[in-house]
């Protein structure tokens, strides 16, 4: 199931669930789990989870509603064969599918198919901004080599329901970009709430929830701070990490 010389097996925090890792390569982080836990998946939801990596998001959302189905779409290959063998590592083959495409061609991923509830966790960096890793596999995880944060807009416009979800997580420095592209494309912010590190330092990452042709207005949720003052975990994320 696993090859030990380039990849770990690692336990997530809930349900027994583990997941496979390069050794060396992309690795998923909080950001992920907080994407997972802040999207509303309802009964019956059909989800994609675009630019899926490791499959870490699909997986949790599998886990909070049993009745959901998850599509997870990857363009690395090596990323796509290591997602679905932690579905399959997992027992969720039959709610979870894992496909090997380009979010930038979805009609040919998908042809017409529709789904209730997009989640994203786009690559962060513009080509040329932060600095590149010279792990190809992290590079194109952590910067826009293949899909822009516009490409991925465009992809959940493409693919959702009337009065779909969308739920983003991102850098608050391209937060103002976020609201003009989802505008741009039919979508109406409804969640946002930011992520600081802690509580007396400003955010670095928010969630973001758009609906589909929603025109109703925004509710900014209480801030999320990540570490208390003594320097651990918050009550709250650990209570999405351990208990939620």
């Amino acid at each position: 199931m696993i090859d030990p010389t380039t990849e770990t097996l690692d336990e997530l925090t809930r349900n027994d669930m583990k997941i496979i890792q390069a050794r060396e390569g992309y690795r998923f982080s909080m950001d992920a789990v907080l994407l997972a836990h802040f999207a509303e998946v309802r009964r019956d939801d059909q989800v994609l989870d675009l630019g899926c990596g490791s499959g870490i998001i699909s997986i949790l959302v599998a886990c909070r509603e049993p009745s959901a189905h998850i599509t997870g779409l990857e363009i690395q290959p090596d990323l796509a064969d290591r997602a679905r063998r932690s579905v399959q590592l997992n027992g969720l083959l039959s709610r979870v599918e894992i496909v090997h495409g380009d979010l930038r061609r979805m009609g040919q991923a998908f042809g017409p198919r529709r789904f209730n509830l997009v989640v994203a966790n786009p690559p962060f960096w513009r080509q040329g901004e932060g600095k590149p890793n010279p792990n190809q596999e992290k590079l194109i995880a952590r910067h826009e080599v293949y899909s822009t944060l516009a490409d991925y807009v465009a992809a959940a416009d493409q693919c959702l329901t009337r009065g779909g979800r969308l739920a983003m997580v991102h850098r608050t420095a391209r937060a103002m970009e976020m609201n003009v592209l989802l505008h741009e494309y039919g979508f109406g912010v409804t969640r946002l709430r930011f992520i600081h590190s802690h509580m007396d330092q400003r955010a670095n990452l928010f969630l973001v929830e758009a609906v589909k042709g929603s025109k109703s207005g925004v509710i900014i949720l209480p801030p999320l701070i990540v570490y208390g003052a003594d320097g651990k975990y918050s009550e709250e994320i650990n209570r999405i990490y351990f208990e939620d």
